[in-house]
């Protein structure tokens, strides 16, 4: 493998800074070309594309090799490890660089990456606000396939932390690509070796004309038996490998494990092409059983169902013992020129049954169809069509789920939009499903949703058109669900239940709250989340409810607590109980300073109407570009107090006369000034009253005097 290296990769492959400072040309040739071999493993580029991802080196963090899929919508993240023994593989030191590597590339911290990763940035920038992109970490060895226990935990960890616990689909995953997966991958390469199969048939049956082709019943085992013994390779003639743990794939399990005698009746089954069949005579005198021997075999058509059976093999293989599988082979012998190509595509593009469509026998999805006629006049598409119901026309049943789940009081529900929204009807007797289309469901509500959630996401996507930092964008673009139930969620029911909410003008508020919330939710996720992977962290349900919490509680100038929380509050809270200590209260109030400027301000009458408020930046970013902005015209630094509601804008700013939060107003100018604004803006440090200082300096004053004892007594 070192020859092939040095002879393939070696030439394609930037060693400049190793020629410069005089280093070990051939140890690097081979530690680069190990990196780019892994990358061609994974994602079948040529040697050129290959070499050209490899960003080994001084300040590489921890990472041999960066490649972007575009194809496949993946990233894959190299550590190489070349060994001349092929004993060695990394250790757990080598594992941990590996990791915080991937975390500060999850963050988007390029500044920590060398020049070689720098100039990858756009296109990793790109993928990595790919809502559908996946991530493999690889490693790649010339010592063995499996890692030690104490080097694989970091690794584990990383992936837990990533993916939780209830993903159906892992967003990020490991390869380990041990000497003989490597050395597989080249013979492989060169060799046109095709695979044969023994095949048993039970109840079998036959096509002899135009083409030859055997069809029947398989044992599930012996399935699991060809993944087992060749792996990927019994699917390259499919269009894909296994996909690992689908939503599919894991319904196929819950079968195999709970009842196995129904998995025939429950699954398509699987289709072979091999270039030769044989059957043995002695094994197959009568049709009740039979023994093939298929000479250049392909599984291409079926490569979830063996993967999930072969899971499930590993896991009990007793559960396969009264399992069978569907199976027909074709026989190409005979066959015209693509003919196998034919019947690969045919097999994995006909139009297949999703869900959704079985929503359509819910007797009131027709009850919806018919009271959105009556009192909107508007159509509602339930089945799956050619021209869908969008629009002015009306809405779809897949439209309504997801603005529906996004006005739920419960954040899980915008979470699982998100996460993987066949979720939302996975069976109509589903608690989800339910709890989203209820019998009596407000045909208002359900309407008044659809045209909020319009609105909101043409504002997401103007929003996202004005940003340059990519991590910003990211939060709008993984996280607009979410930005949806903040949004809905200050609507409130009142407005989504009103039939009239239209033609009031009372949806308009919703694309208008955004830029607000959705920079509340940038700051959040900054402060709590800043080195997380922002596509799986908007898809978890614990830190998403948290995230809503302190962004609601931050823009309503009170805590939001989500409904189990609610219960155990008032459960622990029943009956009397003493008062807290002095300190603790101090502490409490201390907490809500920086959360409740604006109300603590409101409440107290702590300014009085008309007050002149001046900007005062925070950051040198804002002193370089908005002062002098400033300068020019006055007014732009300037606005004015007002109690009047609602009290979440008490801004007019003095340029155009419209209210604003002092969050919002903030990134109003940035935009205004032709700058891209930060993920979360704390408005209230900026806004100043002369002689009395910043908003939250007002509002800290006012909550030390409150908390002052009048008359000298501690109560």
């Amino acid at each position: 493998m070192g020859a092939y290296i040095q002879r393939k990769i070696g030439p394609n492959l930037d060693l400049d800074d190793v020629k410069k400072r005089n280093g070990d040309l051939k140890a690097a040739t081979l530690t680069r070309g190990l990196a780019a071999l892994a990358v061609q493993v994974l994602t079948g580029f040529d040697v050129e594309n290959a070499a050209s991802c490899v960003i080994d080196g001084f300040q590489d963090n921890g990472i041999d090799a960066i490649a972007v899929d575009e194809l496949q919508s993946r990233i894959v993240i190299v550590q190489s490890k070349w060994h001349a023994e092929g004993r060695k593989s990394m250790d757990q030191s080598e594992a941990l660089k590996l990791v915080n590597g991937a975390k500060d590339l999850f963050s988007q911290k390029f500044h920590l990456f060398n020049e070689r990763a720098r100039k990858l940035q756009g296109i990793i920038e790109k993928a990595l606000i790919n809502p559908e992109v996946r991530i493999t970490l690889a490693v790649a060895t010339t010592g063995p396939g499996l890692l030690p226990t104490e080097v694989q935990r970091p690794l584990q960890e990383l992936l837990a932390e990533v993916n939780g616990a209830d993903d159906l689909d892992d967003l990020v995953d490991l390869k380990v690509l041990g000497l003989g997966d490597l050395h597989g991958f080249l013979t492989d390469k060169t060799s046109l070796q095709k695979l044969d199969l023994d095949l048993h048939l039970l109840e079998w049956g036959s096509v002899q004309t135009p083409y030859q082709a055997y069809y029947g019943l398989v044992p599930a085992s012996e399935i699991a038996a060809w993944y087992d013994k060749h792996g990927e390779r019994l699917f390259d003639g499919n269009i894909r490998h296994a996909l690992g743990r689908t939503a599919v794939n894991e319904a196929l399990v819950a079968t195999l494990r709970r009842e196995p005698h129904h998995f025939w009746y429950f699954n398509n089954g699987i289709t072979v092409l091999a270039e030769k069949i044989n059957r043995a005579a002695r094994d197959s005198h009568s049709r009740t059983t039979g023994l093939f021997r298929l000479t250049g075999a392909t599984v291409v058509n079926g490569a979830q169902t063996a993967a999930s059976i072969h899971a499930v093999m590993q896991e009990d293989e007793t559960l396969l013992e009264d399992a069978e599988i569907w199976i027909r082979v074709i026989g190409l012998e005979g066959c015209p020129d693509g003919f196998s190509s034919s019947v690969t595509r045919a097999t994995n593009t006909q139009n297949g049954v999703d869900a959704r469509d079985f929503i359509a026998l819910d007797p009131n999805q027709d009850r919806i169809r018919a009271q959105l006629r009556l009192q909107f006049d508007k159509a509602y598409g339930v089945k799956r069509s050619a021209e869908p119901v969008t629009g002015d026309s009306g809405c779809d049943v897949e439209e309504a789920a997801i603005a529906l789940a996004c006005a739920h009081p419960d954040p899980a529900f915008a979470v699982d939009a998100k996460r993987q929204v066949s979720v939302l009807w996975a069976s109509t007797n589903d608690p989800v499903y339910r709890e989203l289309f209820p019998e009596d469901l407000n045909i208002a509500r359900l309407w008044n949703s659809v045209l909020a959630l319009r609105a909101i996401d043409a504002e997401l996507a103007r929003l996202r058109n004005m940003f340059d930092d990519s991590r910003a964008a990211g939060v709008l673009v993984h996280g607009n669900r979410l930005i949806a139930h903040l949004a809905l969620s200050r609507l409130g029911s009142v407005t989504l239940n009103d039939p009239e909410a239209e033609r009031k003008g009372l949806l308009e508020p919703a694309a208008h709250l955004i830029r607000e919330l959705s920079s509340l939710l940038g700051e959040s996720v900054d402060a709590h989340y800043s080195g997380a992977f922002l596509a799986p962290l908007f898809k978890n349900h614990a830190k998403c409810r948290e995230l809503v919490s302190e962004t609601l509680s931050r823009y309503a100038g009170e805590p939001v607590l989500i409904p189990e929380k609610r219960r155990a509050v008032k459960q622990a809270t029943q009956g009397s109980s003493p008062r807290p200590p002095r300190r603790a209260q101090a502490q409490n109030a201390s907490a809500r300073r920086k959360q409740d400027a604006v109300k603590v301000i409101q409440a107290s009458g702590g300014l009085e109407e008309g007050t002149l408020l001046t900007f005062r930046p925070d950051t040198k970013r804002e002193e370089h570009l908005l002062v002098p902005w400033a300068e020019e015209v006055p007014a732009r630094a300037r606005a004015h107090w007002t109690n009047q509601p609602p009290a979440v804008n008490p801004l007019i700013w003095e340029v155009d006369g419209e209210r604003y939060s002092p969050s919002n107003l903030v990134t109003t100018m940035m935009i205004a000034a032709g700058y891209s604004p930060p993920s979360g803006v704390r408005g209230t440090t900026r806004w100043t009253v002369e002689h009395r200082g910043t908003l939250s300096d007002i509002a800290e004053q006012i909550t030390h005097a409150a908390e002052e004892p009048s008359d000298g007594r501690l109560w």
